[in-house]
């Protein structure tokens, strides 16, 4: 349990060397809205359309180890490979899904700091969108170069 809170601290601490409030702010589109609310608006725009590529990139991920149905007795390999293969298969499965749900927890985390940041100010909400849609962009980008199924 231990290990874990340390692990955290590690991960939030990386986060804040690598992704400052004001690059966040700076790489945003949101930054042109003249309002608060509409701050909020856009932020949880950016949001949505990041969590709905990370869900694509992490899909195709998950799909790159998924047994094929048109694996064949004619082109499947022999029984003890095609066991190993399918053994390698489920193994990635489970890594990439336990991983997933390791960075929800670090994106959350990170993104609750970020949120802290602003304790009291209307902005609270609006930069930890911000930031949970740059950490999801950078999650895809690393999903899509790591695991996509042409690499």
């Amino acid at each position: 349990m231990r290990k874990q809170y340390l692990l955290m601290a590690t991960l939030i601490v990386a986060v804040f060397n690598t992704l400052t409030l004001t690059a966040i702010a700076q790489e945003s589109s949101c930054t042109k809205a003249s309002s608060t609310a509409e701050q909020y608006q856009c932020a949880n725009n950016e949001l949505a359309a990041a969590e709905q590529d990370l869900q694509s990139a992490f899909a195709d991920a998950l799909q790159r180890y998924t047994p094929k149905a048109d694996d064949t007795k004619e082109n499947a390999p022999p029984p003890p490979q095609r066991d190993q293969q399918a053994d390698y298969e489920r193994r990635m499965r489970q890594r990439l899904e336990t991983s997933q749900k390791m960075w929800l927890q670090y994106q959350s985390a990170a993104c609750a700091a970020v949120s802290d940041f602003y304790e009291g100010g209307t902005m609270g909400p609006t930069a930890a969108a911000l930031c949970k849609a740059e950490i999801a962009k950078q999650r895809a980008k690393f999903l899509r170069e790591n695991f996509a199924a042409d690499r």
